[in-house]
């Protein structure tokens, strides 16, 4: 498939022309009696939102509606890529609070935590760096330690997956999946709910949800969250104190017009952090079998972030039934922290031959962007058909700036216990990096009712791409990309009312600020993702199921050849990247009104040019399931169980450069089982148990990070009384 650059003109009076004709097109259809009465059921999902999008009181582990894929409000059946969605019930069901958590209850997502506040997701073999946030994507950073991509999940209704490619939605990524928070927002009737936690290792947890009209007839609206979370972790001497404050408020200016505005600020302070994880080998090749809870934390590391959110939106319901958005949306994060690193292989004996490295770092991120969007259905050729036209514009800057003391510290395995001197750290940034990025795009997707089991989707978007990097004193790299397309297709197939058969190609693109010989930037690379599937709304379309076989290939990677020392700069290459297969299998929701089941099995693997393994830090094979149920005739059917478990099969792990020799790491395979338990004390209150990791599996989280490796989290409890008033 090639993709070529396109005019920002041409494309401006192309997407303009398709867009009056469209709409043009749905005026002259409203005029129709039958088919006016169809367009409003349709368009009542679009201009309302909540009772498409919104799952909270469905009581369902499975969701009708999402756009997250293609930005037209399709069923899950409709869409033509795999979807998974973890809903407000099953989040609050198994006391999920955080992404981590979320994303591990995902199917087909891997988690890797490379120390313990940097927690990085996976998909596909894929690094995960496509999030949205009721749609709008906002970029993250993998590199410094924001805490961006582990937000409180007290402030989302539920999560939107879309695996493989996203570029249609995303701009720029990887191809492995995209992540769309969904924000909870005010409900139309007067609700409150505090929940008060208990948790083991020793902390506990304090949320309040206040919602509901704030004035007679409810035409102003608003919610207000707020969570105090302090526990101590698996690791010795680890705490971490997170504040959550979420403000949200809608008003409908007219029938036809809704404001929405929010405000959510999230604050973490974690004392005895980690930076990497723990040497593996002792200076043998021996295996290190770390104590349960060892840390590479000292009493004086620690990691602060902060992150604010506010957003804006304008949606107006034009008289042809086509919806406008305009949507304002700034973050910004901040981050101050001081870290320790330990290397080094020591000797089984005598415990020596670690050093340790402190230092410190902080900086900020600021991104703003700006989304519009028109969306809409109309007929031609007696069918009904959707199309979705949008813009967005967004930029954002980051500075950080390191202070290292260039001084090291013995440490000895046998005295690990983080009491380690204070560096005298430089008052002056010994590194500074800075980073600036603006982003335009103008995208286009349409639904195509061919007849009425098949429909065709088609779409495009256009990228501008404008970036830079540098010191802040004398070296700055600037790339720009000028009209990068990232096409869309796509089909389903009704084959009888319970089953839909797809298929579909995305694509997406990513900047690469690396140079080859003569000095010249690499070109991006590019992600194609080719899936075929099935999917199917069972049992009255209370569980959802799908099936899936896919194909991701990447052109133009870059390839390390060789530095420079005399230049001090490093030259790569570009070539044929990756490739990708696998299949994917998964079903959501209810079996009956008592039983809720969510299940996923994922295989993939991946290979380079040469036939290479690659990713081998991953799990070939994935396994999550999970389940919740309503005994019946026990203490008056207010007693509720349920458990989850997630198995990954073996893993090596991927090696970096080191000044010590060392094997890889081998992990089997490896299975953890969670428990949950809740009983109704009365119609308002009740008391919920839930365990992760029951049997306190020892396992790695992560292996071959910088050759080192990071222990998962052992057995946690919560112990939660959750009253509503």
């Amino acid at each position: 498939m090639m993709v070529r650059p396109f005019s920002p003109a041409a494309l401006m009076r192309l997407t303009t022309a398709i867009g009056s004709g469209i709409v043009l097109l749905a005026t002259s259809a409203h005029a129709q009696d039958t088919t006016d009465s169809e367009t409003i059921t349709l368009d009542t999902v679009v201009i309302t939102a909540a009772p498409a999008t919104t799952t909270e009181g469905s009581d369902s582990w499975t969701t009708e509606w999402m756009r997250s894929a293609t930005g037209l409000v399709l069923s899950q059946k409709e869409t033509p890529q795999s979807t998974s969605v973890l809903t407000y019930e099953q989040m609050k069901d198994r006391n999920i609070t955080t992404v981590a958590q979320t994303m591990s209850a995902a199917t087909g997502i891997t988690v890797q935590a490379f120390e313990s506040d940097r927690i990085n997701y996976y998909s596909r073999g894929f690094n995960i760096d496509a999030y949205q946030y009721d749609g709008v994507p906002i970029p993250r950073d993998g590199v410094w330690q924001f805490g961006d991509n582990n937000p409180d999940m007290a402030l989302y209704d539920h999560v939107e997956i879309v695996r493989g490619a996203t570029g249609l939605m995303q701009g720029a990524g990887e191809p492995g999946a995209s992540i769309n928070f969904i924000r909870k927002r005010p409900t139309e009737e007067a609700q409150n709910e505090v929940s008060v936690s208990l948790a083991s290792p020793k902390g506990g947890r304090v949320q309040s949800d206040m919602s509901g009209p704030l004035n007679e007839n409810g035409t102003i609206r608003g919610r207000l969250i707020g969570v105090y979370d302090s526990r101590d972790g698996s690791l010795d001497g680890y705490h971490k104190d997170k504040y959550v404050l979420y403000g949200t408020l809608e008003a409908d200016l007219t029938e036809n017009t809704l404001l929405r505005t929010g405000l959510s600020y999230q604050k973490t302070k974690g004392d005895g952090v980690t930076w990497g994880g723990l040497p593996p080998f002792y200076a043998d090749g021996g295996l290190i079998d770390w104590p349960e809870g060892t840390s590479n934390g000292t009493d004086w590391t620690y990691i602060d972030t902060k992150r604010t959110e506010a957003f804006a939106s304008l949606e107006h319901v034009f008289q042809n039934n086509w919806t406008g958005r305009l949507v304002l949306t700034h973050v910004r994060n901040d981050m101050d922290s001081q870290l320790a690193w330990i290397y080094g292989a020591p000797d089984r004996v005598t415990g020596e031959g670690m050093q340790g490295y402190g230092t410190r770092y902080d900086g900020g991120y600021r991104q703003t962007n700006l989304n519009a969007m028109l969306n809409g259905d109309f007929e031609a050729f007696g069918q009904t058909h959707q199309f979705v036209l949008g813009a967005m514009a967004s930029r954002g800057k980051g500075t950080y700036y390191g202070y290292g003391s260039g001084a090291t510290f013995p440490v000895n395995i046998h005295n690990l216990n983080g009491n380690y001197p204070r560096p005298q750290l430089s008052d002056e940034a010994q590194f500074t990096s800075e980073s600036e990025a603006r982003q335009y795009a103008i995208y286009g997707t349409g639904q195509f009712s061919v007849s009425d089991r098949l429909k065709l989707l088609a779409g495009a978007r256009v990228n501008w791409w404008d970036g830079s990097e540098g010191d802040g004193q004398t070296t700055s790299a600037s790339y720009k990309l000028s009209g990068e397309v990232s096409p869309y297709v796509g089909f389903t197939y009704d084959i009888n009312p319970t089953y839909t058969a797809y298929g579909s190609i995305a694509t997406i693109y990513k900047p690469q600020l690396v140079q080859d010989a003569d000095r010249q930037y690499l070109p991006p690379t590019y992600g194609y993702n080719y899936e075929l599937g099935v999917k199917g709304d069972l049992l009255d379309g209370g569980l959802f199921a799908s099936a899936a076989i896919f194909y991701t290939k990447q052109k133009d990677v870059a390839e390390y050849v060789e530095y420079i020392p005399a230049e001090n700069r490093s030259i790569y290459r570009s070539i044929d990247g990756t490739e990708t297969r696998g299949f994917e299998l998964e079903v959501a929701g209810a079996i009956n009104d008592r039983w809720n089941v969510s299940g996923g099995y994922t295989f993939r693997i991946s290979k380079d040019k040469d036939g290479v393994e690659l990713y081998t830090d991953q799990p070939r094979h994935t396994l999550k399931l999970a389940t919740d149920y309503r005994v019946a005739g026990l203490l008056d059917d207010k007693l509720t169980v349920g458990g989850a478990m997630r198995w990954q099969s073996a893993t090596e792990s991927m090696k970096f450069a080191s000044e010590v020799e060392l094997p890889s790491v081998h992990q089997g395979s490896y299975t953890v089982f969670d428990l949950n338990a809740s009983y109704e004390l009365n119609d308002k209150t009740e008391l919920s148990l839930s365990v992760n990791n029951i049997l306190d599996k020892k396992y790695y989280a992560t292996t071959g990070f910088y050759d080192t490796v990071v222990y998962g989290e052992g057995r946690t409890a919560d112990l939660t009384l959750r009253a509503k008033f």
